[in-house]
């Protein structure tokens, strides 16, 4: 249940959506609005959580990142940027543990299962699987498309040849223990499955409820400032949600956090590769975020990692350098933004270190290990911690443009 009214002495308003990526309730939406009124609020903080959370998991999120938030707000080196400021935060509910086709993975595991010994019909069957969980809108540079070139019998037998994948120096994925059965093998395609139709629906939330809620709050409170901060495949909600602002022009964000987001490292980029630009190109060419843009990585997540190298480790023979930067189907949580000329990355700062962002450029915050130093990002769910919280509240404060 979602009960939080406020959260670090943030007035918080939940925001829930459907499985097409609607608003659950408009009185969510109202009753934010309200508040951002009531409060006189000036800044407004959306939230966006991963895969496999459900309500519980992502207040836990929220409250976590809120309260460092709140701690690295109070800071006295932010005290003269916020003597007129007043925030609140909004965090969105996206149902990423639950999807429609439920009954139809069960239906394509019994038939898989059932197929096991004939090559022909696993063919037949992961090919019938991948065309109907295929992206309504698909993005080439993550993978799953290429898919479709493999026989299905082909794709079962490195599933069942996939080891439990590990880090080699460089951040990479260099080796692929595991499950040699063909039972094993259809839970770990069912579960690809399952990645891709979350990934599906991270970005319909983006570009349908929350951007709406969005051009509604832009236009009910003139100059109010909102700032998206996303983790996981909640970065790729944020980054969505900007991609459509952007074909608008209805509303601008002031700053935009991704923290270990899970899409392409191609994702920002003007050509990914194949002379084609990355399916957020548009977020850097609209100019939609007036303020600071980062991007955490950490080649120690290696979730963002496991999760991009699948499909290129599925889909190519060679399987060298798999998930890191050389890898096409690389994450940017993993790697940073790769080929994208308005980025620059520089090591994630210790708390209270400060920065210098600029505007129009994706700032990649690197949180490895280096033989200097720990890895300030240790996991892929290490986004909560002192560091990038302060990142975060830099980004908030760094920037702005005399109209928003």
């Amino acid at each position: 249940m979602i009960t939080p009214g406020s959260i670090a002495e943030f007035p918080f308003c939940a925001l829930e959506f459907g499985t097409q990526g609607e608003a659950m309730s408009p009185t969510q939406q109202d009753r934010l609005v309200e508040e951002c009124r009531r409060s006189e609020v000036t800044d407004l903080i959306f939230l966006a959580h991963g895969f496999r959370c459900d309500a519980d998991d992502a207040t836990t999120l929220y409250t976590a990142l809120l309260t460092n938030l709140r701690t690295n707000l109070s800071r006295t080196e932010f005290a003269r940027k916020l003597s007129t400021r007043r925030f609140a935060a909004s965090g969105v509910y996206w149902p990423s543990k639950e999807f429609r086709e439920v009954s139809v993975l069960d239906r394509a595991r019994d038939v898989l299962v059932a197929a096991s010994g004939s090559r022909h019909a696993q063919d037949q069957v992961v090919a019938s699987a991948l065309l109907a969980f295929k992206d309504d809108i698909d993005d080439p540079t993550e993978g799953f498309s290429q898919l479709s070139e493999v026989p299905g019998s082909e794709l079962l037998d490195k599933l069942r040849a996939e080891r439990q994948p590990t880090l080699d120096e460089d951040g990479g994925i260099d080796c692929l223990s595991c499950a040699t059965s063909v039972l094993g093998a259809v839970d770990k395609f069912l579960n690809l499955l399952t990645w891709n139709t979350m990934k599906n629906l991270s970005g319909l939330v983006g570009m349908i409820g929350l951007a709406e809620v969005i051009e509604v709050c832009r236009s009910q409170v003139p100059g109010l400032r909102m700032h998206l901060v996303g983790h996981s495949l909640g970065g790729r909600l944020m980054t969505a949600c900007c991609k459509r602002l952007g074909e608008r022009g209805t509303a601008r964000i002031a700053s935009l956090s991704l923290l270990e987001a899970a899409f392409s490292h191609f994702g920002f980029s003007p050509d990914s590769g194949d002379g084609q630009p990355g399916f957020f190109r548009g977020v850097v060419e609209s100019s939609i975020v007036r303020g600071p843009m980062i991007s955490t990585f950490s080649r120690q997540d290696s979730v963002v990692g496991t999760a991009y190298a699948l499909a290129s480790r599925l889909a190519r023979d060679r399987l060298q350098s798999i998930g890191d930067s050389s890898d096409p189907y690389g994450g940017i949580g993993h790697n940073g933004a790769r080929s994208t000329p308005e980025s620059t990355v520089e090591l994630l700062h210790q708390a209270g270190t400060p920065y210098s962002f600029r505007s129009a450029v994706v700032t990649c915050l690197d949180g490895s290990a280096t033989p200097e130093r720990v890895a300030l990002i240790t996991s892929h769910g290490d986004v909560t911690n002192p560091h990038v919280t302060y990142a975060v509240a830099s980004a908030i404060t760094s920037w702005f443009p005399t109209s928003m």
